[in-house]
């Protein structure tokens, strides 16, 4: 991340736009949010149902929300979600919007029309290969398998992240990250990690990061680092961990790394 200029204004350090949600899936969307907003980015714009407004409430006073016109995403909010991308420097996709057939066309027309930098992630990663111009995608190795038809290997991760033009994070236990010219790998982490939202914290972190600055390639290198590392300390003290635990420890691990 860059340093802070001291005489910034509210905003300059980062916003981004979060899409996510559904009847089924509440925490999703809110947990990126907070991997977002543990990033340290200035704003954070969830676009969620209306159902889930007040939970949201209830886990940051800064969230920023907007709602959907239905109860998951259809193509009746495209052009809003588009006006609004144009002010964030980064927009997540796809925490918890589910496999309704409108969703999954909004999705499409979205990632078609975005020309934020844009983080793919969970509902959305499987509907369409066009992407903005600079995107993540952050299959986990059955949805990489889905997505392309390919193994999850480096080699594949990295053939995929150069014909798209994206970077890709390829989660398992050991992470994949790929783009056009480089590829890593991350090694930090422990199976407690495997309960749910873990990775919606991730796509909002990774997201965070780059509107503060990074490359998208060292943002995903870093934030999966540190979500690993802070699992494997809580793993000293807990027999179980929720995804919040990850995302609420953000600021102190990323002093660290």
């Amino acid at each position: 991340m860059s340093e802070r200029e001291l005489d910034s204004h509210k905003g300059e350090n980062g916003k981004v736009l979060i899409v996510g949600g559904s009847p089924k899936f509440y925490g999703a969307p809110i947990l990126c949010s907070l991997g977002a907003e543990n990033s340290g980015v200035d704003l954070v714009f969830p676009y969620i149902p209306k159902e889930h407004v007040d939970e949201a409430k209830t886990h940051s006073l800064n969230f920023i929300i907007s709602t959907f016109k239905e109860p998951m995403l259809t193509p009746a909010d495209v052009n809003s979600i588009l006006k609004s991308a144009k002010k964030v420097d980064v927009v997540v996709m796809g925490p918890g919007l589910g496999t309704d057939p409108k969703t999954q066309e909004a999705i499409k027309t979205l990632l078609r029309k975005i020309e934020t930098a844009t983080v793919v992630d969970a509902s959305a990663l499987i509907y369409t290969n066009t992407f903005p111009k600079i995107t993540v995608l952050t299959p986990h190795r059955g949805e990489f398998k889905a997505l392309t038809g390919a193994d999850p290997t480096a080699d594949n991760v990295q053939k995929w992240a150069k014909d798209w033009g994206v970077t890709i994070v390829c989660k398992g236990p050991e992470d994949i990250i790929a783009d056009n010219d480089e590829l890593a790998f991350n090694e930090t982490g422990n199976s407690l990690m495997t309960v749910g939202g873990t990775g919606d914290v991730l796509s909002g972190f990774i997201g965070g990061l780059i509107a503060q600055g990074l490359r998208p390639f060292d943002a995903a290198r870093f934030a999966t680092k540190v979500l690993g590392k802070i699992a494997e300390d809580l793993a000293h003290t807990h027999t179980s961990l929720k995804a919040i635990d990850l995302a609420t420890a953000i600021p102190t691990m990323t002093l660290k790394s």
